[in-house]
């Protein structure tokens, strides 16, 4: 089994001024993914929402200088993620499309670990 990294991407600001209605319709996508990543076989094995993007604290590459906000400037921030262990990467992206539906996109890294590194 390997484990994968699904990264969500969006506007992070935006979300956190979005009504509560249309945040329920979220959350219940994302009750879809995780109810037919288990269906298919797959496993969660840990997962994060994310605060607003300006609550982030940053260091650029060689610098010691601790900056508020994310160190990237731009409007799609990282939002949350998952950690899914399967077999089936395709399947794995498949399952994914219900995430990407919601507007955000959808990034998947394989997770390095032991041996591998």
């Amino acid at each position: 089994m390997t484990d994968y990294i699904v990264l969500l991407l969006g506007d992070t600001e935006a979300w956190w001024d979005t009504p509560e209605e249309e945040k329920k319709a979220t959350y219940d996508v994302h009750g879809r993914f995780t109810e037919e990543l288990e269906r298919r076989g797959h496993t969660i094995v840990g997962g994060a929402e994310l605060p607003r993007a300006s609550e982030a604290k940053s260091l650029a590459p060689h610098s010691d200088t601790v900056t508020d906000g994310p160190w990237s400037e731009t409007a799609e921030q990282l939002g949350g993620y998952y950690e899914v262990r399967t077999d089936d990467l395709d399947d794995l992206m498949d399952v994914c499309k219900i995430l990407s539906a919601t507007g955000d996109a959808v990034e998947v890294h394989r997770k390095i670990t032991g041996d591998a590194s």
